[in-house]
């Protein structure tokens, strides 16, 4: 069924719809008075029915026909809840929001009305280190901060988001303005903060807590001063676990439950057998949440590290790595396992990326996902819909689920939507890496 289909079966649409929301929006319209909206108690039937339908299980088919038949109801249901965006607010008009943006996703719309619900804010991509199996490895760009004049420019959008994550290609704490970015998040988001751990100084720690941060993901990739000296390319593992377990005192001191830890974990050859081991030592650091996954290989040095090329053995690691967090009470989510049956290890693509989220760049630009690296459109100075509507964004949606889709998608690692037993799964070569190996050096600035 689909979502033409979906109107079309609600009772009340090819009534109200048609015979009074023109109506309705018409003379709210005409009298600029938003008690207008509420006393049209119909009005508002319609749109709670509306969301409760959009709320159910997903279709993805589109029947033509059917679009053709009913592409003047889906426009004015489009309108109305576009309309009770710009007339409500709080809770209500993120409600409105959500319901227009799970509408025109399911219709595979290309331009869109409603507003992202999920945003990276990439406040530098410097980093103060250069991780074997990362990007800044071999990174050749310009190294840029996100101006601090963007968390004025861009926090409005962060009213309708449900997830605000300050997150990138770099090493967030660079910057000095955390305090106010995390103040300008809105209690009812979800804030998080990626974070290698340098620079959870004491005086960090504390600002974090009361400012409001709701998640920390602390990536550390190992158990032992060695390994993490291997992948890291830095030695500062017990530095690193000091300052983590200082985050955990401020937090009792202070009186808060939060920032909620969650130490991550990149599984490649060098490190998987301390993955049960890293189990263990989140307990000891009194965290109950620990993230694995498989590397995503970026550059050809690092192809041998991938464990598509030793599936067995990675399967017996993660099997007793789930017995250590059934033991020590810890929420591991660990990757499938090569092993396991074909509805988990191969998943099916449902991408909503270019509807739900948005990407803001340090260096200005905006992207449709941590995957896809095509630059859409400057937000520098730029109206919001200007650039979530540019012609990349609505080409991107358009051909998604197309022949014509981008080779980002095609090739896409990103965990919900791969076949973990495909070797192609694990490997996303950037160009960036092949130069760097033929001799080009990669800019070291910080």
């Amino acid at each position: 069924m689909s979502v033409w289909r979906i109107i079309k079966d609600l009772p009340v649409v090819q009534h109200l719809l048609l015979r009074q929301c023109r109506a309705l929006l018409d003379q709210g319209r005409a009298s600029n008075d938003p008690k207008r909206l509420t006393e049209a108690r119909a009005f508002y039937a319609l749109e709670r029915r509306v969301r409760e339908c959009l709320e159910r299980k997903p279709c993805w088919g589109i029947d033509e026909a059917t679009s053709r038949l009913h592409h003047r109801s889906f426009l004015l249901v489009r309108e109305m809840l576009d309309f009770l965006i710009q007339r409500t607010s709080g809770d209500e008009r993120r409600a409105h929001n959500r319901s227009l943006n799970r509408l025109e996703m399911l219709a595979k719309w290309p331009e869109l009305r409603s507003y992202p619900l999920r945003c990276y804010f990439e406040t530098t991509n410097r980093c103060n280190l250069r991780c074997q199996m990362c990007g800044q490895s071999f990174f050749r760009g310009k190294r840029v901060d996100m101006p601090r004049e963007a968390v004025e420019q861009l926090s409005p959008l962060f009213d309708f988001m449900d997830d605000v994550s300050i997150f990138g290609y770099g090493e967030a704490l660079l910057v000095d303005y955390i305090p106010n970015l995390l103040d300008a998040i809105p209690p009812h988001a979800n804030s998080w903060l990626v974070t290698n751990g340098l620079l959870l100084t004491r005086e960090k720690n504390k600002m974090l807590v009361e400012h409001g941060l709701k998640t920390l993901f602390v990536s550390i990739d190992a158990a032992s001063r060695e390994t993490y000296r291997l992948v890291r390319h830095v030695d500062a593992f017990e530095r690193v676990i000091a300052q983590v377990r200082d985050l955990e005192e401020q937090k009792r001191v202070l009186g808060s439950q939060t920032p909620r830890l969650t130490l991550t974990f990149v599984a490649m050859r060098r490190n998987i057998d301390e993955l049960p081991e890293f189990v263990r030592l989140a307990r000891r650091l009194g965290i109950d949440r620990v993230i694995a996954d498989y590397l995503i290989v970026y550059s050809e040095n690092m192809r041998d590290q991938s464990l598509v090329y030793d599936q067995e053995h990675s399967d017996r690691v993660v099997e007793e790595a789930l017995r250590a967090a059934r033991e020590e009470n810890v929420d591991l989510t660990a990757p499938i396992r090569f092993s396991d049956p074909a509805d988990r290890a191969v998943r099916k693509p449902r991408c909503v990326e270019p509807w739900e989220f948005i990407y803001f760049r340090a260096d200005g630009f905006v992207q449709p996902c941590c995957t896809n690296s095509d630059t859409m459109e400057r937000w520098t100075g730029a109206r919001f819909f200007d650039y979530w509507n540019c012609p990349a964004y609505q080409d991107l949606r358009r051909t998604l689920y197309t022949e014509q889709q981008s080779h980002w998608c095609r090739g896409c690692v990103h965990v919900c939507y791969r076949d973990i037993r495909r070797e192609s799964s694990h490997l996303h070569i950037m160009p960036e890496s092949v130069a760097a190996a033929a001799g080009q050096t990669a800019d070291q600035d910080q």
